[in-house]
């Protein structure tokens, strides 16, 4: 497992233990600086595309200066920040379609550089849930493009794995295939749990996050082996229970993520509570 990765996993499990909100969050504070002012702290112009090397230099920096305040961060409605938050999820370079195993590799190993810095970048913005305030444009945007890039890998995966399906796989395809896979899922895992996070999104932002994955999570999905399913099943699962207000919302997303009767065909509805669990309220 590459150091990259591993980064990216602990991000991501960090993402998980996120503890549940009890009371209304509030829209942070937008004290983001100019794309100048980013500069001098060592951030690359937004005014040209950004490679991985850009965009991991670039979060790292992020890091540092979100550890003393987190409401100098990017912001996508900003008109100090606006650029530097739309290069950071921009969509990923194009490259020539890959269809021989090398071109497929080069192109894996391109964009394994991109999935560490965008998983850390979905948690700079997740980070402040534990607190009192949230970013939830920016938390949504930043999702999305975790997703999406998981989902470029796995399709590119599956692509070489058809190279040899009459052959054995090489070594570096099992070590990509099994890294990607294991990402991937926690991926989607951390991305159902953004959205349980109710509190933390304006409904207009929420329901932007519940589209992306009604497109991206079934998506995904498909690209995922079998083994893969009911732990992320199990996961929703457990989600939809404490959500009893949008159990109709989580119920649409799990028939998505359901494919040829894999996984529970329907979960059970959770419980009302109880009236002395309303006066606890």
């Amino acid at each position: 497992m590459t150091a990259s990765l591993r980064l990216w996993l602990a991000a991501l499990l960090l993402l998980l233990a996120l503890p549940a909100l009890a009371e209304p969050l509030m829209v942070a504070a937008d004290h983001s600086l100019t794309a100048a002012q980013y500069a001098e702290k060592g951030l690359p112009l937004p005014n040209h595309p950004w490679d991985d090397d850009d965009l991991r230099h670039a979060v790292a920096i992020l890091q540092k200066l979100a550890a003393a305040d987190p409401l100098k961060l990017p912001r996508l409605e900003s008109a100090a920040s606006g650029a530097v938050f739309a290069r950071l999820v921009a969509p990923l370079p194009l490259a020539k379609d890959a269809t021989t195993t090398s071109d497929l590799r080069a192109r894996i190993a391109d964009l394994s550089g991109y999935a560490q810095p965008r998983g850390a970048l979905a948690l700079l913005y997740a980070k402040p849930l534990a607190g009192d305030f949230f970013f939830d444009a920016e938390l949504v945007e930043a999702t999305r493009v975790a997703l999406d890039v998981n989902l470029q890998l796995l399709q590119l995966i599956n692509r070489a794995r058809s190279l040899h399906e009459n052959t054995a796989a090489p070594e570096w395809l099992q070590r990509e295939d099994e890294q990607v896979v294991y990402g991937a899922a926690l991926t989607i895992r951390g991305a159902l749990l953004i959205y349980a996070a109710r509190r933390a999104f304006r409904p207009a932002w929420r329901d932007r996050l519940a589209g992306d994955l009604q497109k991206l999570v079934p998506a995904l999905m498909a690209q995922l082996p079998e083994a893969a399913h009911a732990e992320i099943l199990t996961h929703l699962h457990g989600l939809m229970l404490e959500d009893p207000k949008g159990y109709a919302d989580w119920q649409q997303l799990q028939q998505q993520m359901t494919f040829a009767g894999h996984g529970p065909p329907a979960f059970a509805k959770p419980r009302k509570p109880t009236r002395a669990h309303h006066k606890k309220q």
